[in-house]
């Protein structure tokens, strides 16, 4: 018995409607992104230009470097995007081996994005003072938590399976209940 599907409502912005088929669904949902993903990168490149007022030449220093950050952080953010997918398609009946995968998946992607954004700063340090250096650090940070916030307030825990069984009973009394009270209104 499935459970109801509100319990699975996780917060995907992309998410294409259930009636088109498989890969127009992956389609939609890719498309979702890149327009997502291109929205967010154009108020956050706003955003570090506004903070950090670069001179003409830092910005001709930081913003080569800053792309090619972005362009990475873009394969974390897909990769993120597709686990979210995985775990909202199997939040409700989630066996061990998918939340094994799900969660390896997780922490492989945390170490790669703080890898990567330790190389970037790395690149950055020779063309920044320490203050300057440090709040570039400071706004990375604030921009990615404010990104994470935002895909991940919505999405529901997985269910244990005790709470998988309290659902499932919970439904199931309901359906009896329903059950009895049709048999009464046709006697």
């Amino acid at each position: 018995m499935r459970i109801p599907t509100i319990l699975l409502s996780a917060s995907l912005a992309f998410s294409a409607p259930i009636a088109l088929p498989v890969t127009a669904q992956a389609q939609s949902a890719q498309d979702g992104f890149e327009v997502s993903f291109q929205a967010r990168e154009t108020q956050r490149r706003a955003t570090i230009a506004r903070t950090m007022r670069f001179t003409d030449e830092e910005g001709t220093e930081f913003w080569p470097i800053y792309d090619q950050y972005r362009l990475a952080a873009k394969a974390h953010q897909l990769r993120r995007f597709n686990m979210i997918r995985r775990l909202a398609a199997n939040s409700v009946e989630m066996d061990a081996a998918t939340a094994d995968m799900i969660a390896e998946s997780a922490v492989e992607l945390e170490m790669d994005q703080v890898s990567a954004k330790g190389d970037y700063m790395k690149d950055l340090a020779p063309h920044f003072d320490g203050s300057r250096y440090f709040r570039l650090y400071q706004l990375e940070t604030k921009l990615d938590a404010i990104f994470r916030f935002g895909w991940t307030k919505d999405i529901p825990l997985a269910l244990t399976e005790e709470e998988l069984q309290i659902l499932q009973d919970h439904a199931e009394a309901q359906q009896q209940e329903a059950t009895a009270a049709a048999a009464l209104s046709t006697t």
